[in-house]
C-alpha cells in the first residue's frame, strides 16, 4: 500500500444543540432509536426506526410526519434511487418499498431468508441484498424488476458474511465483510461480474464508503482514499479516532465519519469527525465531540447534513446546516455563490451565481459510477441552464469548479 503523510491539524467543535448541529422537535414517536437517515433533496428527508418507524419531512426539519410503515419490525438501511422510488430493510426479513416518495409503503416478498444485512440500489430495478437464509449461510440476491424477483448470485458457508454492500452498476460493487472461512478478520472486497466472484482489495476492520466507482474511502487512524477502485490506497495523513462505526462521501475530497470508542466502562468519547483534502492543501480532520449515540448520517450536499441515533434513551435526529464552517474564505465563497434548482427535476437545471467568483468556471455531471454525463464552461455568466430531459433518471453529481476549488452536490432527474 502506498502512503502520503500529509501536515494534519485538529479543530475541536462542541456538538451541542447550541453548536453546529441542531436537535430536531419530531414530536411523540414510537421509537426508542432511528437507524438510518436518507436526504432525497435538502428539504425532503425520511428517518428509519425500530418499532416500524418511519418519519418524512418536506421542509427541511420544520415539521416531521409519521408514516405508516405497515409493520413493528425494526427498520434499517433506507435508499431512494429516485425521488419516488425507495427501498427499506425490515429486521423481518423483508423488504419494504415504495413508488410515492415515502408516503406510503408496501412490503416485497424475499423468499428463503432469514435476515437482511444490507441493500445496494444502482437504480429504481436494479437491486442488491445481501442477506442470511435459513442455514445461517450468506446469500448475494440481485433484483432486475424491482424486487418483483430475484436471482441468487452467491451462496457461501456460515462464517462468511457480507455486513455492508455498494453497487455501482451491473457488475462492480463493494463489500465488507468476513470472507475467509477459518479467519475473523474483516476484508474490503470488490467484484467486477455482478457479485459472483470476490477479491480482496483491503484488509481492514474500518467500514468504507465509495463516491463513485473509483473513488472510495476506509479510515485507519486516518483517512485513506483510492482512486483506482482499490488498486491502490493513499493514506491522507494521520488521525486520533481509534474506530469508526460508519463513513459518509460527500465528494472525491470530502468524508465523514460516525465515531464511538470502545471502552470497558462503555464511556468512550462518540461524535462526528470531517475530513478535507485537497489538491496543495493539508489534511484535516474536525472532530466534534457529543455523548448521543448515533447511528447514521446523510448529507445532501456540503452544506446540510442530518444525523440521526437516540440520546437520553430517546430516538433523535440532528440537523447541522454549517457543515462548510471549517472550509477556508475562499471555499465558503464559492459555495454560497451557487444555487442549483429545481432538484429534483425532470426538465431542466438552472445554476446561478449571485457572485461571479472567476471568469472561467466549469460544469461538470457524472453518474454514480464517475461516468462523466456532461461538462461546459461557464464563462462571464451569471446564470446557466442545462437540459436533462434525454438524462436517464436516477442520482448524479453535478459539479462546478473555479479555479483551485470545486462544489459538489447531488440532483436527482426523475
Amino acid at each position: 500500500m502506498k502512503a502520503i503523510f500529509a501536515i494534519f491539524t485538529f479543530l475541536f467543535f462542541g456538538i451541542n444543540c447550541s453548536a453546529q448541529w441542531i436537535t430536531q422537535s419530531t414530536g411523540n414517536v414510537n421509537a426508542s432509536t432511528f437507524t438510518d437517515v436518507y436526504a432525497i433533496t435538502p428539504e425532503i428527508v425520511i428517518v428509519t426506526g425500530d418499532n416500524g418507524t418511519i418519519l418524512k419531512t418536506n421542509n427541511g426539519g420544520v415539521t416531521w410526519q409519521q408514516i405508516s410503515s405497515g409493520t413493528n419490525q425494526n427498520l434499517g438501511k433506507i435508499q431512494f434511487p429516485t425521488a419516488n422510488i425507495g427501498y427499506v430493510v425490515s429486521a423481518g426479513a423483508q423488504l419494504l418499498k415504495t413508488t410515492d416518495g415515502g408516503d406510503n409503503w408496501f412490503p416485497i416478498a424475499v423468499d428463503n431468508i432469514s435476515s437482511i444485512y444490507s441493500l445496494s440500489c444502482v437504480n429504481e430495478n436494479l437491486i442488491f441484498l445481501s442477506c442470511q437464509d435459513a442455514n445461517l449461510n450468506s446469500v448475494l440476491l440481485k433484483s432486475t424488476n424491482g424486487g418483483s424477483s430475484w436471482e441468487k448470485l452467491t451462496e457461501n458457508d456460515s462464517q462468511t458474511k457480507f455486513y455492508d454492500i455498494q453497487f455501482f452498476s451491473a457488475d462492480a460493487g463493494y463489500t465488507a465483510g468476513n470472507y475467509t472461512p477459518d479467519s475473523y478478520t474483516n476484508k474490503i472486497l470488490k467484484t467486477q461480474d455482478g457479485g459472483k466472484n470476490w477479491v480482496e482489495i483491503e484488509n481492514s476492520l474500518s467500514p468504507f464508503n465509495f463516491v463513485n466507482q473509483n473513488q472510495g474511502f476506509y479510515y485507519q487512524n486516518g483517512f485513506l482514499k483510492t482512486s483506482d477502485g482499490g488498486s491502490n490506497f493513499v493514506k491522507l495523513g494521520e488521525g486520533s479516532i481509534h474506530g469508526i462505526s460508519k463513513i459518509f462521501s460527500i465528494d472525491e475530497n470530502t468524508a465523514w465519519g460516525v465515531f464511538e470508542e470502545q471502552t470497558l466502562c462503555g464511556c468512550g468519547k462518540r461524535g462526528l469527525v470531517r475530513m478535507t483534502y485537497g489538491a496543495g492543501d493539508e489534511y484535516k480532520e474536525y472532530i466534534q465531540y457529543q455523548n448521543a449515540y448515533i447511528s447514521s448520517i446523510y448529507f445532501s450536499n456540503e452544506k446540510i447534513g442530518y444525523a440521526v441515533g437516540r440520546d437520553n434513551g430517546k430516538a433523535s435526529i440532528w440537523k447541522n446546516t454549517n457543515a462548510d464552517l471549517t472550509l477556508n474564505t475562499k471555499e465558503k465563497e464559492l459555495r454560497k455563490s451557487i444555487n442549483v434548482f429545481p432538484n429534483p427535476t425532470s426538465d431542466k437545471i438552472y445554476i446561478s451565481v449571485d457572485n461571479q467568483l472567476s471568469d472561467e468556471m466549469t460544469i461538470a455531471i457524472s453518474d454514480m459510477t464517475g461516468k462523466l454525463i456532461h461538462q461546459q464552461n461557464f464563462n462571464n455568466k451569471k446564470e446557466l441552464t442545462i437540459d436533462v430531459r434525454n438524462f436517464i433518471k436516477g442520482n448524479y453529481i453535478l459539479t462546478v469548479k473555479n479555479q483551485s476549488q470545486s462544489y459538489s452536490q447531488k440532483i436527482i432527474i426523475k
